[in-house]
């Protein structure tokens, strides 16, 4: 048992971290570099109404979206720790995070990363356009109807509504993040419930960050499915 223990340890020193797996990291990268290419090679137009989250409102969402996916706290730790091996969470001195190795966070060509808090004003105004687009899908034959795929856009927009929120600039800059007296603001209870509310879904940042990302990606592929004529959309309720 420890000589095994030993040989995949050592196995482990010997492979470069950039080729371990990272599923948030790569993840976020082949997704992105999907959306690129589906956007300029294989364009889908909107469909009886449905629109494709990739474009609404504009193509400037995925730059904006992806910028703002980088630089959030749950992706920079992945590249931080995972390519370039620092800050770690604790002192490991084979990756040399000790007091001969200065911080390398948000400074020289990290400090992009500060762009991250005004990013997060643009993710909160495209956040309507999402629902907008619920609204087009259930309206566009008259009356009210309900489909499949205007579920998978609503969902969409709520899971990507739960990742904004749940930004830790978001409670930094809305939540009373700042606030170092409650009893001293403006309705201290409210503020201090609301950062209590926005603490709770701040614990599941990153998972947030992860599945609303591969939602949005079925969700693409879904609507691609039916303007190629594929029979997978069906009606779940309505009223015309």
């Amino acid at each position: 048992m420890d000589s095994n223990a030993n040989i995949l340890a050592n196995l482990r020193k010997a492979i470069p971290e950039l080729f371990e797996p990272n599923w948030r990291l790569w993840s976020f990268i082949v997704i992105l570099t999907f959306a690129i290419v589906s956007l300029f090679v294989f364009p889908v137009k909107e469909y009886k109404g449905l629109i494709d989250p990739f474009y609404s409102p504009t193509i400037l969402v995925v730059p904006i979206a992806g910028l703002f996916r980088l630089t959030c706290y749950a992706y920079r730790k992945d590249y931080y720790r995972h390519i370039f091996n620092h800050p770690q969470s604790c002192a490991a001195d084979e990756r040399m995070d000790n007091a001969t190795r200065g911080y390398s966070g948000e400074t020289t060509l990290f400090a992009f990363n500060n762009l991250h808090r005004y990013l997060l004003y643009a993710g909160i105004a495209l956040l309507p356009f999402f629902y907008y687009d619920f609204y087009v899908s259930v309206t566009y034959f008259g009356g009210f109807v309900l489909r499949f795929a205007s579920v998978l856009i609503l969902l969409n927009a709520l899971l990507l509504t739960l990742w904004v929120l749940s930004c830790h600039a978001f409670r930094h800059l809305f939540a009373g993040g700042n606030v170092k007296c409650y009893d001293c603001a403006l309705k201290p209870k409210a503020r201090k419930g609301f950062f209590n509310f926005q603490s709770m879904l701040n614990k599941r940042h990153e998972q947030w960050a992860f599945i609303s990302l591969v939602v949005i990606v079925l969700v693409d592929l879904y609507l691609r499915a039916l303007a190629a004529g594929w029979p997978v959309d069906f009606r779940i309720f309505q009223v015309i």
